[in-house]
Formats: structure tokens, C-alpha cells, sequence
């Protein structure tokens, strides 16, 4: 761009000669012009003669185009001047953005290194995340099946413990009768030593070893009597009870155990007293009765019967005025070893009971199952 400035200003002389040549052979005169003086200078009086005489012949607008074309050149400077900087700042501009241009290049080859590299490492995370995803998967399904057995087993450990209550109430309705079995085979165990060491003793004397045998055997009959009879002593039980001494017995606002305080019989010692609960100690079927004695003084009488904390037998008398009532009832139930049968006094309620045991409980072995 230097290098066109000369010849620019070349081109713009060229231009002002030849303006001037046309103007002048228009007025008929081929010489060249002068510029007319600055403003400034002070015109020679000499030559003002000559150039009025000149000025006569000429356009008299020459001046004022010369003039307008010296503006316009000294104007073309200035501008091309002020063209010259600003590509000087364009160039150096460029040469800046060239520089920037390459170091983006740099960059930008940098970043697709980085892209190519974030693209293969992003591949192999997703070649990671489907053999994740297989894995757990595969853990699912073996959890699935793992939740399955599990369950599986909870039923079992369920139906087991059902199982394992019904053992224990037949192992304890046996323990007893393995204790007993056990000193049977302990009392054998010991006449059995006796009876070797005797045995050995005695090799060559026959009758007297006849006799000891015969009284071996005669003892083993004896204990296992006794044992056979400690059994069935064990087995029986039967209970009779009265209410109280003390007169009226409720009503009270809450259902309340009735407690049979005066015990007349109590064989197996089944029954208690003081918690009014019978407890079955074998398995078998029993027999069970009450009475119940209602005061003149309140109008309602009535007793319930617990079997295992269920009411199996409610009764009830109203409507007596002036005179006292009576109220009984019998029930038959099979009961295995532990179950508990008690009675019950209802909400509002009340019975009657003195030295004459009018309110009795009562109940026995039917037989052993």
C-alpha cells in the first residue's frame, strides 16, 4: 500500500497539469497558470497591471477551481495520510490476528487431541457401563433368586415353629413318664451290677443262685408295683372349692377372676387358690362343675367359664327379689398338658358366700388320654 502513494500523488500532478492546459487553450492561451498568491502575501503593484490585462483574457472561475482542486489535493493528503496510519494499524492488526489466528490453530489442533482422546476414554466408559450394566444385571437376578429362597426358608422357619410347639407339649406330657422310666432303669441298672457280681460269685452254687434270682425277680416285680402305682397316684387328679366366708362378692366394674379361696380337696394340687386357675398336668378328659349362690340384695347373678382365655360358658340369672338364687352348670373338656380353665364374675355382676359354701368350684380326671 507504501509503495502506491507516489505514484497516486504522480497520477493527481498529471491530473492538475492537464486541467489546466484545457482551461487555458479554452481561453486561447497555451502557457500554464500560475496559482494565485496566499491570502497572506501582498500583491506586487508591478504585475497587477499585467495580470488584470491576463485576467481579461481567461475564465474568471480558473481561480476558483484551482483553488478547489489545491483543496481537494491538500484534503487527498490529509485522507491519505490518515489511510497510510490506519493501515499501518490494519497491518499491525493483521499481524496481531495472524498471530492470534496460528496460536488458535495450535489450540484448536491441542483441542482436538484432547477431543479425539475425551472421545476414546468416553468409549471406554461406555464399554465399562454395559459390562456394569451385565453385572448388575446379574446380580439382580441371582438377588431375585437369593429374595426367593429366602423367603422359602421364612415359611419353613414359620411351619417349623408351628411344629415345634406341638412337639413341646408332647415332650412335656412325656418328660414325666421318661423320668420315671429313667429310674426304673436306674434301680435296674443297679440290681443288674448286683446281681452280675452275685452271678460271679456264685458260679458253682446253683440253688443258692436260685434263690438269689428268685429274689432279684420278686424285688423288680415289687419296685416296678411301686413305680406303676407313683404313675397312677400322679395321674389323678380332683378338686373341690368354696368361694369365701365373707358374704357378698361384687358387682364390680371390670370382669374379675373368681378365686375359690376355700380348697376341701385338691389332689395333683391342679387347682390354685390364690390365682383361681386350674392347670391340666396331663392330657386327658375332665369333668368340671359349679354353683353359684345369688344375694336377695342385688338382682343380678351370672358366672363365665375360661378356657385358655376363651369364654366357653356364659350364665346368667335376673329378676329375684326378696329371697336369694342358685346357679349351676356342668361342662366335659379334653385338655392337654398346661391348659387352664378358670371362672369369671361379669361386669355388674355378684355372687353370695358364707360359712354354709354356698358358691363351689369343683372338677376331676375323667381318664388319661
Amino acid at each position: 500500500m507504501r509503495a502506491r502513494l507516489p505514484l497516486l500523488f504522480l497520477l493527481l500532478s498529471l491530473f492538475v497539469s492537464w486541467a489546466l492546459e484545457v482551461r487555458a487553450s479554452e481561453g486561447g492561451e497555451t502557457k500554464p497558470l500560475d496559482f494565485p498568491p496566499n491570502k497572506e502575501q501582498q500583491p506586487d503593484p508591478d504585475s497587477t497591471a499585467d495580470r488584470s490585462n491576463y485576467k481579461t483574457t481567461t475564465d474568471p472561475d480558473i481561480w476558483a477551481e484551482l483553488r478547489t482542486l489545491r483543496d481537494m489535493v491538500v484534503e487527498q493528503k490529509v485522507e491519505l495520510r490518515n489511510v497510510e496510519v490506519r493501515l499501518t494499524e490494519t497491518e499491525m492488526q493483521a499481524d496481531f490476528t495472524k498471530s492470534d489466528l496460528l496460536l488458535t490453530n495450535v489450540n484448536l489442533e491441542e483441542l482436538k487431541k484432547d477431543h479425539a482422546n475425551t472421545e476414546a476414554r468416553l468409549r471406554t466408559s461406555e464399554k465399562q457401563v454395559e459390562e456394569v450394566k451385565k453385572v448388575n444385571t446379574a446380580q439382580s437376578e441371582e438377588l431375585s433368586n437369593v429374595r426367593s429362597r429366602l423367603d422359602a426358608s421364612e415359611k419353613q422357619v414359620e411351619e417349623l415353629k408351628k411344629v415345634n410347639m406341638e412337639l413341646r407339649a408332647d415332650l412335656e406330657s412325656q418328660a414325666a413318664e421318661l423320668l420315671a422310666v429313667d429310674n426304673r432303669v436306674t434301680v435296674s441298672e443297679g440290681e443288674l451290677q448286683l446281681l452280675t457280681r452275685r452271678t460271679d460269685d456264685l458260679q458253682y452254687q446253683d440253688e443258692a443262685q436260685e434263690g438269689e434270682l428268685t429274689s432279684l425277680t420278686n424285688r423288680m416285680n415289687t419296685t416296678e408295683h411301686q413305680v406303676d402305682s407313683l404313675i397312677e397316684e400322679s395321674a389323678k387328679v380332683a378338686f373341690y372349692a368354696a368361694l369365701t366366708d365373707s358374704g357378698g362378692v361384687g358387682p364390680y366394674n371390670t370382669p374379675t377372676v373368681l378365686k375359690f379361696s376355700k380348697v376341701f380337696t385338691n389332689v395333683g394340687g391342679a387347682y390354685s387358690p390364690t390365682t383361681g386357675f386350674f392347670t391340666a398336668p396331663v392330657k386327658g378328659v375332665y369333668y368340671f362343675r359349679f354353683t353359684m349362690c345369688g344375694e336377695s340384695d342385688y338382682d343380678v347373678m351370672g358366672v363365665k367359664i375360661f378356657h385358655n382365655g376363651e369364654s366357653i360358658i356364659f350364665n346368667l340369672q335376673t329378676g329375684y327379689e326378696g329371697h336369694s338364687e342358685y346357679l349351676s352348670n356342668a361342662v366335659i373338656l379334653e385338655l392337654n398338658v398346661g391348659d387352664e380353665l378358670h371362672l369369671v364374675l361379669p361386669v355388674e355382676a355378684s355372687a353370695f358366700d358364707n360359712l354354709n359354701n354356698h358358691s363351689t368350684f369343683s372338677g376331676f380326671l375323667l381318664f388319661k388320654l
